[in-house]
């Protein structure tokens, strides 16, 4: 039997989020069966199950990598020789979050499921971890690149978990709100981070 490469391995395991994601996207989480995965999928219910045994691996692992894409965006900023500030940057990475496929919606969704779901919880609380670790980084090279800054540390360890709240809420008003909203909670952001 021939050796199945990584590279293969990841494709397969990334089809198959990718279809979980649209049924998600069309259907809602709890409405959402392996079969109608599996069926999006195109592939053959032994070979799902070889890289997923249940909906609920799949969902955890489906939306670990959505956002370990936008982590990607985040750890960058804070990498530059000039780095941006929260009103630009922020605001740069909530406007991101809209061009990736099926968000808000199955991200709000997968949040839902986490609160009642110990398993998607514990996933949910690590990437929050990750996210609000990853903002304070950001932070503390803004405040030490901006101004003199010998508490930059402390003081983005303050504002952290108010930026986070801010992209949360990007995420459920524009999932939840009228048509048109998100450009008007971009705008909004971006002024309440100015006095920054």
């Amino acid at each position: 039997m021939p050796k199945v490469s990584e590279e293969h391995r990841a494709a397969m395991r990334g089809r198959i989020q990718q279809a979980a994601l649209a049924c998600v996207a069309e259907k809602g989480l709890s409405n959402v069966s392996m079969g109608d995965i599996i069926a999006e999928a195109g592939l053959s219910a032994g070979a799902v199950y070889v890289y997923y045994r249940s909906k609920e691996e799949l969902i955890v692992d489906a939306g670990r990598r959505v956002f370990e894409e936008r982590m990607e965006a985040l750890e960058g900023l804070s990498g530059h020789d000039s780095v941006p500030p929260p009103a630009e940057a922020v605001v740069s990475l909530m406007s991101g979050l809209m061009q990736m496929d099926f968000f808000p919606g199955v991200a709000v969704q997968v949040w839902g499921e986490a609160v009642r779901n110990d398993k998607l919880g514990a996933v949910a609380r690590d990437i929050l971890t990750q996210i609000r670790g990853n903002i304070e980084s950001y932070l503390e090279a803004w405040l030490r690149a901006s101004r003199p800054a010998d508490d930059a540390a402390p003081q983005a360890r303050r504002l952290a978990p108010a930026v986070m709240g801010l992209i949360q809420g990007y995420a459920v008003q524009t999932a939840l709100g009228e048509e048109g909203s998100g450009p008007a909670y971009l705008e909004s952001a971006r002024a309440l981070l100015a006095g920054l």
